[in-house]
């Protein structure tokens, strides 16, 4: 007798979770996304953007809103740890740009909290590339503008709340079980058939 083992079923289970960003409730009137891995909360990074707007607001401006709405802004250890939980080697750029927001240009990206005082750092990647990129001093929070051209502002800001971490949906659950009862019948199958 020939034994199925569910492969397919496995993996879908496995990369359920693994899920490592996915869309949160507004917070103080900004979108969100939750990083699964650590359950924190973190600022969509295009709640800034300034589209049609003939002023951007500047890094001070979106840090000052983000701690107002009692977010945390995020240190290079803080984003690297996020990032490094996304890998961009399959295309997954789209994917992670739907739930992060990104700016127009087709980038992903915000500043962060690099250790001194002002200029910061920011980590990006644009949607060609297949890995995330760090640059530290280079962002200053009084010239994140976009120089009167208006739409030009698409860098936001890495911030964070601590959040708990998400319980598993009934159908990740399910899916789970299912894995679980069919890797049940596979031993008995094979018991049975050694006799």
């Amino acid at each position: 007798m020939t034994r199925y083992i569910p492969i397919i079923l496995l993996s879908t289970v496995s990369a359920l979770a693994n899920a490592a960003v996915i869309d949160s409730a507004s917070v103080g009137g900004y979108t969100t996304f939750q990083d699964t891995n650590t359950g924190r909360v973190w600022l969509d990074l295009n709640n800034f953007f300034d589209d049609e707007a003939n002023n951007g607001t500047s890094g001070y401006g979106m840090i000052g809103a983000a701690q107002q709405a009692g977010f945390t802004f995020a240190t290079r250890s803080d984003v690297a740890q996020l990032l490094g939980n996304l890998p961009l080697g399959n295309n997954e750029w789209s994917s992670y740009a739907a739930v992060m927001g990104y700016g127009p240009r087709g980038i992903i990206w915000g500043t962060y909290d690099d250790g001194d005082d002002n200029p910061y750092g920011y980590a990006w990647a644009y949607s060609t590339e297949t890995s995330w990129s760090f640059a530290d001093n280079v962002a200053d929070a009084n010239t994140i503008l976009n120089q009167g051209i208006p739409g030009a502002v698409d860098m936001g800001i890495w911030a964070y709340q601590t959040g708990a971490v998400p319980v598993p949906e009934p159908a990740i659950l399910s899916i789970l079980g299912l894995g679980l009862a069919s890797l049940a019948f596979s031993r008995r199958s094979a018991k049975d058939n050694r006799g």
